[in-house]
């Protein structure tokens, strides 16, 4: 998934800030009460407007562009983050409903841990997918091996040499 662009403020993000301020940049700031809001309503399945749901979705890729600012992930290649981007839209797009307004401090701080978590996942997944590639690897170049050898074998075995 490619970020939408938008136009850098030069300042630092913003996470308290009303969307409807005229400083607030969308895709890089927060309103972190409006996202509350939204967040209340979904989970009293109650429907958005279709401007509430383009709001989430601000929300969302905000919170994964903020995560992928981490040292851990910033000098990242681009594509690399178009795919981090992929595993943690879903996961911030359903999680963030699941939190818990009585016992959690900031929803903030978990969408930040769903999205952290989800490119955490990301290089774990990668990992396995590379050794289950070596395996196979190994595999083919093993059974490949055997068979030059068989029928190699078997050719060499049918000739009838004629020393007459």
């Amino acid at each position: 998934m490619k970020m939408k662009l938008f136009k850098n403020p030069n300042r630092r993000r913003k996470l308290r800030i009303s969307y409807t301020s005229p400083q607030f940049t969308r895709y890089y700031d927060l309103d972190l009460d409006d996202l509350n809001t939204l967040v209340k309503k979904l989970q009293n399945n109650e429907r958005l407007t279709e401007f509430e749901n383009e709001r989430y979705g601000w929300y969302i890729l905000t919170l994964m562009e903020i995560v992928l600012e981490n040292n851990k992930f910033k000098t990242k290649p681009a594509a690399e983050k178009e795919e981090i981007r992929d595993y943690q839209y879903y996961d911030l797009l359903c999680g963030l409903t699941k939190f818990n307004f009585n016992k959690g401090s900031s929803i903030f701080s978990y969408g930040y841990r769903i999205g952290y978590t989800a490119a955490l996942h990301y290089y774990k997944n990668k990992s396995k997918e590379e050794i289950r590639k070596e395996k196979l690897q190994e595999y083919i170049d093993d059974t490949y091996k055997e068979y030059l050898d068989e029928i190699t074998t078997h050719k060499v075995s049918n000739i009838n040499i004629d020393r007459g």
